[in-house]
């Protein structure tokens, strides 16, 4: 018996496929007249700058017969509501005080982070680099540099990770980004694609959306299949940082997790080898908490430590850097750089 010939369905994946009673008007032209002037200035894409025909190009539009269908790429990355059409596509970011996930130490919630992909990696990405605090060390040449809790790098390959590889089938979870004391974990709906385990994850190269991936690599976030994780691997081993952890949760969550650098490595070794052990407390306090007042710092190290000792030990942080102070008088408070 003949076999039935492939389709040309049956030939997309699920991110290239069209939605029945989508047309044009889902998408935001001026987003699509943007992109195409990044992608082609970036020298990512050199093809036909007509909209429409980019969008056919790159599966963002299918044309049947005379209609035109947006795919499930054009709604998420040039769409006006993407979640209209993807209920619970959207991000949230919970930042927790300790180190698991309590909820009485909760400091932050943003729930619901919607928009286009690329507008959630805007917000995901503002966030964390609000929160990664720096330091500084000297190299070979007695240069100073900027270093950070986690290397930039990092914090963006594992956002872009997970909105590239998310399961948009999935419209009941939303993905998740928890920020902790000592650690930052990236909550994945849908698992790894198929065919990928965590022991061979560095090995097989595998997109779950590889139209949506075109549209990132095309715009700068990604330069090819299967590099971002590498570059976290390559990135945390040359800055002598804990491993990244991955774990495929039942098929159902993929998570990565990263550490953050030792507070010792964070600064000058030779200036931190200098604080004294309440000014290394107290760092660790405002790790902790964020802004701090004199009257937490004294509750937190002890009725016997004089708030003019504080106090000592305070200036001393500052004249090193390693704190500022945020209003005056009664409201004054002190955290990290």
């Amino acid at each position: 018996m003949k076999e039935p010939n492939l389709t040309l369905q049956q030939l997309q994946t699920i991110d290239s496929l069209p939605i029945s009673g989508t047309s044009l008007d889902v998408l935001d032209m001026e987003r699509v007249r943007a992109h195409i002037a990044s992608a082609t200035k970036q020298l990512r894409f050199n093809g036909d700058p007509d909209p429409i025909a980019y969008l056919i190009r790159s599966r963002c539009m299918v044309k049947e017969g005379a209609e035109l269908l947006a795919t499930p790429t054009g709604i998420l990355a040039f769409g006006h509501e993407p979640q209209r059409y993807f209920a619970n596509t959207g991000v949230n970011i919970v930042h927790y005080r300790g180190s698991t996930p309590n909820s009485i130490e909760v400091m932050h919630i943003e729930r619901s982070i919607g928009g286009t992909v690329f507008d959630q990696i805007a917000s995901i990405e503002a966030y964390l680099k609000a929160h990664n605090r720096r330091g500084m060390t000297i190299e070979g040449g007695y240069e100073r540099v900027e270093i950070y809790e986690y290397p930039p790098v990092v914090l963006r390959e594992l956002s872009v990770n997970m909105i590239a590889h998310r399961d948009y089938r999935d419209l009941y979870t939303q993905a998740i980004v928890k920020v902790f004391d000592n650690h930052i974990e990236w909550n994945n709906p849908g698992g790894l694609p198929e065919g990928v385990t965590i022991d061979r994850l560095l090995d097989v190269q595998r997109s779950r959306n590889p139209a949506l991936f075109a549209l990132l690599f095309e715009r700068g976030f990604i330069e090819g299949v299967g590099q971002g994780l590498d570059t976290v691997v390559a990135t945390l081993a040359q800055a002598k940082m804990r491993p990244a952890e991955f774990e495929d949760i039942n098929n159902a969550f993929f998570v990565a997790r990263v550490w953050r650098r030792p507070i010792e490595t964070l600064f000058q070794q030779d200036i931190y080898a200098q604080l004294n052990v309440r000014q290394k407390e107290m760092i660790e306090i405002m790790r902790q908490r964020g802004e701090v007042t004199l009257g937490t710092l004294k509750d937190m190290l002890g009725a016997d430590i004089s708030s003019r000792q504080i106090l000592r030990d305070l200036h001393g942080l500052m004249e090193h850097g390693f704190i500022k102070v945020i209003g005056r008088s009664r409201n004054t408070r002190y955290c990290l750089q």
